[in-house]
Order: C-alpha cells, then sequence, then structure tokens
C-alpha cells in the first residue's frame, strides 16, 4: 500500500513540474484603436508616472487575497484523485474571475477631473461612470487562461 501512494504521489509531482497555468493577458487582444490589451494592462497595474497616471494594483490585489486559496483547490483536487491538467483547469479559472473581480472592485486611486472630463465630453461612449479600469470593458473581458506545459527558457 505505501509503494502504491508513493508511486501516485510521484506521478503527481512529476506531472505539477512539467505543467503551468498562465493568468492574464495572453492572446494579443487590441482595442479598436490598435494599442495592446496587455500594455494597458501594464500601465495600470503599475502606473505611468510621466503621465501622472497612478498605479491602480488589481493584479496584485488579486495575488495578495486570493492566492491561499489558489492553493487550497490544487491541494482538495489533487487529494481527491483529479487529473492534475483538470485541476489546473479549475484553479486556472478561478485565477481569472478573482482578477477580473479585482478589476471590477478596484476605486482607489480616484480617477483625474481630467480623465472624468474626457469621458464626459467624448463623442462616442460618454459616460458618468467614475470607476477605474472598466470604462470600455475590454481589459476585464480579456483576462484569460490557459493550462499547458512549462515553456523552456
Amino acid at each position: 500500500m505505501d509503494d502504491a501512494i508513493e508511486v501516485f504521489m510521484n506521478n503527481v509531482a512529476s506531472q505539477l513540474e512539467s505543467k503551468q497555468v498562465k493568468v492574464g493577458f495572453i492572446d494579443g487582444t487590441t482595442y479598436p484603436d490598435g494599442t495592446s490589451v496587455a500594455m494597458v494592462a501594464a500601465s495600470n497595474e503599475y502606473g505611468r508616472p510621466e503621465n501622472n497616471q497612478p498605479p491602480r494594483p488589481f493584479f496584485r490585489n488579486a495575488i495578495s487575497e486570493h492566492s491561499e486559496e489558489w492553493g487550497d483547490t490544487v491541494a482538495r483536487g489533487i487529494g481527491a484523485g483529479l487529473p492534475v491538467e483538470q485541476v489546473l483547469e479549475v484553479v486556472g479559472a478561478q485565477i481569472q474571475g478573482d482578477v477580473q473581480e479585482s478589476i471590477s472592485k478596484l476605486i482607489d486611486p480616484p480617477l483625474s477631473p481630467t480623465t472624468l472630463h474626457i469621458r464626459r465630453t467624448r463623442k462616442e461612449r460618454r459616460t458618468d461612470s467614475t470607476k477605474p479600469l472598466v470604462d470600455s470593458k475590454v481589459m476585464i473581458g480579456d483576462v484569460n487562461y490557459e493550462v499547458g506545459d512549462i515553456e523552456s527558457t
């Protein structure tokens, strides 16, 4: 019996060492003007001081708030005997949802008066919304995940 458990655990460890979950802006989507969604997400996450744009760390917030839960999900799935790839698919979807939730609930720092004025007076998609990160809904809709083999560097 102990040998069977050891074989199972070694097999799971081997599979986990060879697989990865990527979560983020991974499919190369662009805004209608050709701007990369991943670039906009990075600018939002870390800010752009040269443009007076403060950081709005939605991704780091999701990690700090939920990473322990993600580990628990993996442990439960493996403990239940689910295939590693299936467990990683589940945790990938969970992380995707947590990042999207973080984007949707982030309110600080607030938008600048200039940004609010632009939103209220532009010709298309005029809005009174003061909510950062979700003006066009492109970025929040582009959060994705994929499970695959670990890529060599």
